[in-house]
């Protein structure tokens, strides 16, 4: 069913945008969008913002270096960085990830800054948009000091977020207009995955790394597994790491292949360093289907894999009785940090009593059987601007 050893590559790479500062942005590729026709006065022209025939892209080390040597910007102020984000975005862009984030990277001065643009489900239609950027360390220690910074932005602020359609906003600050055109997810439960007799279809979701997701519940033990999505063209190459575990060269995500079950992909791990980091391969987590929330109830679900949240989050997941937003983060895999460790976890997953359960609980429920929650269960908290 299956291409598991040799996946298609989607071609999705960033592209870097100069600035007359000398500062660069990488965003997402607009893969919906005719190719513009570059012109020698457009500045993009010459980093490659174009895409190919074949819908590849071309990241430049020049721009890099460029980016990297520029004057740096006042990154206390988050007023100041998201001009110099927004005022680099082209006309129309698209934002894959399912909870609306629009991602970027912004090289200046010494620095990288990664951040994001996001258009919050519940939030965009009272006009609100939310900023959060940080500064991105390659190699995070645990005393590693970071900036971070956010904001929420509305009309008092001088943006201007406008509703055309469900999945369709305009936003428009210091005299210029975005539109931002949110990926639609069909939430029809797929008719060719297999499902276990406890199991069921929650949603489909689409994480920043390019991955696409199916997440399920079990309904005996009340515990979510990530699966991935077949139906789509994979963004990875698989290598294999042992007769039923796969690791993807990009992402490093580890998916044990389940053979009792049409040989689907559970997501079985993710690299701690990723987590540190804070990149776009932490896992799918921070990625569930907002736009569709209430069709897929999940809070509903995650009332019953963590009854301690019961009364305490909204329909999104996002608790109610904490002053800074965050949210109920579905981290139901394995963290690992080298290729030994997720070869044992691997090993000890063919030899637990329920697989599924020893996954959703990271390895912690070795021979203990299916995972049970109780009253002092609790999920790791998400913040709503990374």
């Amino acid at each position: 069913m299956l291409g598991l050893l040799v996946a298609a590559c989607s071609g999705g790479n960033d592209v870097r945008t100069p600035s007359a500062d000398g500062t660069a942005v990488e965003g997402q590729p607009e893969a919906t969008l005719p190719a513009p026709e570059p012109t020698l006065d457009e500045p993009t022209a010459a980093v490659g913002l174009a895409p190919a025939a074949d819908g590849s892209y071309l990241r430049f080390n020049q721009r890099l270096i460029e980016g990297f040597t520029s004057a740096p910007l006042n990154l206390v102020d988050p007023e100041t960085v998201f001009r110099r984000v927004f005022q680099g975005l082209p006309a129309e862009v698209t934002v894959f990830p399912s909870e609306n984030y629009y991602y970027f990277i912004l090289n200046e001065g010494g620095r990288q800054v990664w951040g994001n643009i996001r258009l919050p489900a519940g939030q965009r239609e009272l006009g609100i948009l939310s900023f959060g950027y940080f500064e991105f360390i390659e190699f995070p220690t645990p005393t590693t000091e970071k900036f971070t910074g956010s904001k929420f932005f509305d009309a008092t602020d001088g943006v201007l977020v406008r509703e055309v359609d469900p999945t369709t906003y305009a936003v428009t600050f210091e005299g210029k207009s975005v539109t931002f055109h949110l990926h639609e997810l069909d939430q029809t439960p797929p008719a060719s995955l297999a499902l276990g007799p406890d199991e069921i279809f929650i949603q489909r979701t689409f994480d920043e790394s390019g991955y696409e997701f199916y997440l399920i519940f079990n309904e005996a033990a009340n515990h979510f597994l990530w699966l991935l999505n077949d139906e789509r063209p994979f963004p990875d190459v698989f290598d294999p790491a042992s007769n039923d575990l796969l690791i993807g060269r990009r992402s490093g995500f580890a998916f044990w292949r389940d053979r009792a079950n049409a040989d689907r992909l559970v997501l079985a791990g993710v690299r701690q360093l990723n987590i540190r980091r804070n990149d776009y391969y932490d896992g799918p987590f921070d990625q569930l289907a907002d736009n569709y929330a209430t069709e897929t109830q999940i809070a509903k679900y995650m009332q019953l894999a963590y009854p301690a949240l019961e009364g305490r989050i909204d329909e999104y997941g996002y608790y109610t009785d904490l002053e800074r937003p965050l949210r109920v983060a579905l981290s139901t895999y394995y963290t690992y940090a080298s290729l030994s460790e997720i070869l044992a976890f691997s090993v000890s997953l063919e030899s637990a009593v329920d697989p599924y359960a020893f996954i959703a609980s990271a390895g912690r429920s070795v021979s203990a059987g299916p995972a049970a929650a109780s009253e002092s269960d609790e999920p790791a908290r998400a913040a709503i601007t990374r």
